[in-house]
This record gives structure tokens, sequence and C-alpha cells, in this order.
């Protein structure tokens, strides 16, 4: 069993709450810390744990092994570079980044620090990114095109109250890097170059006045098995691609994509801009944007994160949808777990955030 200190019992809590209770034979909260100390009495009493009075106290306990952070309230950041010092494993389920936090500093501190700092990446475990490379193994290959549809029909512009839950540029920053940490997880490779440009031609159009862009990366070819000598021109696999596409809509919100990602970069974000928005906390109710894929024996189209279709080559179409057995969160923790205690299954890092801010930024630059 692991003994873990939980620092924030906001909404990310809620979220995490019952794949915790299921795990509780791996793991058992010691410690609990909150800004509001009288809510971290009520969920220390309910989980038959200490309320501690700050995040230093809970992470010096003798008995606390790991660290699960749910809400670092104000703090953000900054906890980062002090919980990595304790030398303790972290969790970090929230967005761990302001978008107007330079990718370069949070890089440094993170390199001279040993400490595993673990977030939490949705995508990566949602039921279509878990079946669709079991098919990538069986039935149509690996993928060479992916497009991530982020202006199609589900798409809107933010209410007042989901503005008001978390800063506007931060929401859109978390999105994009999500889906590019999605890419990469299909690819099983980081992009080799990205570009920002219009899309004028999107199959996503709604609206004359509307205005669309797109991110354009490129990744590594697939091997092909054979040395150099053993190449033919045949042999030679072109790089693959991903394309993120957004939608800002009306002449009067009309933007280009290079001011888009300069004043996102800058902590600003059009209030144009249309994104899917993801509330729901019940995983067969998530949306997602509409994905497509071209591979090497097929094709694929994810509709929700239970529900996908698939055709290989010459072959019917096949829809398919998922029963869900676990959840991300539950996925996520056990993951967690387990690396703690020394396994060697691969766990999501830092600088799987850091890399594609930085990607996000060259951008502007080409």
């Amino acid at each position: 069993m692991i003994q873990v200190g939980l620092v924030g019992v906001g909404p990310q809590w809620e979220r995490f709450r019952p794949a915790l209770a299921r795990l509780r034979q791996p793991i058992h909260v010691e410690a609990v810390y909150d800004p509001v100390f009288a809510r971290a009495e009520k969920a220390a009493k309910d989980l038959d744990a200490d309320p501690v009075a700050g995040i230093s106290a809970l992470a010096n306990r003798g008995n606390v092994e790991a660290i699960l952070v749910m809400d670092p309230a104000w703090t953000r950041t900054s906890v980062l570079p002090l919980l990595a010092r304790q030398q303790k494993p972290v969790f970090f389920a929230p967005w761990p980044f302001s978008a107007k936090d330079d990718p370069t500093r949070q890089s440094a501190w993170h390199a001279e620090s040993d400490s595993m700092i673990v977030p939490a990446m949705w995508r990566r475990f949602s039921p279509v990114a878990i079946r669709i490379q079991e098919l990538f193994a069986t039935e149509i290959g690996q993928p060479n095109q992916i497009v991530v549809d982020l202006a199609g029909q589900n798409a809107s512009v933010e209410t007042k109250e989901q503005r008001a839950a978390t800063s506007a540029a931060d929401s859109t920053l978390e999105s994009l890097v999500g889906w590019l940490d999605f890419c990469r997880t299909l690819f099983r490779a980081f992009p080799m170059s990205a570009s920002v440009c219009p899309t004028p031609d999107s199959e996503s159009s709604t609206s004359a006045t509307d205005s669309f862009f797109e991110f354009r990366l490129s990744y590594p070819p697939l091997p092909t098995g054979k040395s150099d000598s053993e190449k033919s021109r045949a042999d030679v696999n072109p790089n693959r691609t991903a394309r993120l596409v957004l939608r800002s809509a009306g002449n009067d919100a009309t933007i280009t994509a290079r001011d888009f990602v300069q004043d996102l970069m800058a902590g600003r974000r059009h209030s144009s801009l249309l994104m899917p928005t993801l509330l729901a906390t019940d995983s067969s109710q998530r949306w997602i944007p509409q994905v497509k894929l071209r591979c090497e024996n097929g094709r694929a189209e994810l509709n929700s994160t239970t529900e996908l279709s698939w055709q290989a080559d010459s072959a019917e179409s096949i829809r398919e949808t998922l029963t869900v057995d676990r959840c991300e969160e539950e996925i996520m923790l056990d993951i967690f777990c387990r690396r703690v205690v020394g396994g060697l299954v691969p766990v999501a890092d830092l600088n799987d955030i850091i890399r594609p801010i930085q990607l996000l930024r060259d951008c502007t630059a080409t």
C-alpha cells in the first residue's frame, strides 16, 4: 500500500474521488491540505486522514510517500518547485502552467530536479485512444495522418461561467497541448516541425464569415524495416502529419493565425474563438472533437470518447461503442502508483507539456 498526501479538495478532487475510492487497496491518504481548512478537515475525516495546515507540512511528513495534487489554489506553478525539492513523487491533476509562463524557465528547474512529477494527460487514456492503438496493431496499420477538427459543429464560444472557472487563454492552451499530446501518443513520436496557417478549404465551415486556421505538424516517417542499401524509391515513406483545425466566428472577430498564437502565448485569448467545451465528469458523456485518421491499411474516425468507426482497406466499415471498465482517472492513478513502487511502466512527464508549449511558441517565428 502507498501512503499519500492530498493537496486540494476542490473541483478536480471531486473528479478523482470515485477513482481513489476504487483504489483504496493500493492507496491510503494519510494527510490532507486545503487552503480552506474546514474543507481539509471534512475530507480528512472522510478519508481517515489527518488535516494539515500547509503544503510543506504535508510533504515533510514521514508517512507520506507520494503526493496527489488536485487543486494548488493560488500557488499554482510555484508549488511545483516546492514539491520537487521534497524528492517525493507527485501526481499533478490540474493544468500546471499559465499561458504567460516561460517554458524555458519551467524546463530549467525541472531539469535540475530528480523528482518525479506526473501531470494528468487525460486523452492518452480515453477508451477510444486505447482501442485505436489496438486497431493499429491488428487491423488498419500505423497512422499516417491525423486531423483533429476543433472547429466542428459542437464547438462554441465559452460562456461567462466557463470563463470564470479558468483563464480563457489557459483553457485554450490546455486543450491544444492535450491534443498535441494525443497525436504524439498515436504517432509514438514528437513532431519534427510545426506551423500555423489559414485553412480556406475547411470542411467544418458553417458560415461564410467564419475564419479558419490550423496547426500543421510533421512527424518522422514510419520505419521500413530495411537498411539504407536495401531501400528502393518505392520504400521511401513520407513524413506523417497532424492537423489541428480551429475557427473564429464572424467578420468582426476574424483573426490571423499568427496573431492567435502570439496573443495566446501572451495570456490573451480572443473571445470569438470557437472551441469544444468539456464539462461532463462522466467519461461516457464526454465529447471530443471529430478526429479522422488515415493509416497504412485503412482509416478510422473517432466521434466521442467511447465511439469510433474504422475500415480496413477493401473491407466494410465497422462501428464500435466501447464499454468503460475503468475511467481515465483510475487508470492514471493506478499507473502512477505502480511507478512509485518501482515499476517500469512509462508515465507522463512535465516535458510532455513544456515541449508542446515551446512548439506553439516557435510557430510565431515560422
